[in-house]
């Protein structure tokens, strides 16, 4: 199987900062269990085509399609979406393969 590359666009809800450091944490220590890695993060200054301005894009490349389902589809990212709802106002993610 070929490496899954996700895309994330995120907006970050300044009221949720606690929120947001419990989400991190834990979604990374799910990225280690399936050894999947960061290409690449930006902080996202102004908008060139459109009007949303996304506070961060993030890159992550898994192993294969079954290591990303392996996180998203867990029972531990489940208990983690609470935290992302409030972590983020707006969330998008895309699988590229």
């Amino acid at each position: 199987m070929s490496k899954v590359h996700v895309t994330i666009v995120a907006t970050v809800n300044p009221e949720g900062k606690e929120q947001l450091a419990h989400y991190i944490e834990k979604v990374g220590d799910l990225y280690k269990k399936v050894q999947a890695k960061s290409v690449n993060k930006f902080k996202v200054s102004k908008p060139l085509i459109g009007t949303y301005t996304p506070t961060i894009v993030s890159i992550m490349e898994f192993p294969d399609m079954n290591a990303l389902h392996d996180v998203f589809e867990s029972a531990a990212y489940q208990e983690l979406i609470p935290y992302r709802d409030k972590a983020f106002s707006k969330l998008e993610a895309y699988i590229s393969e």
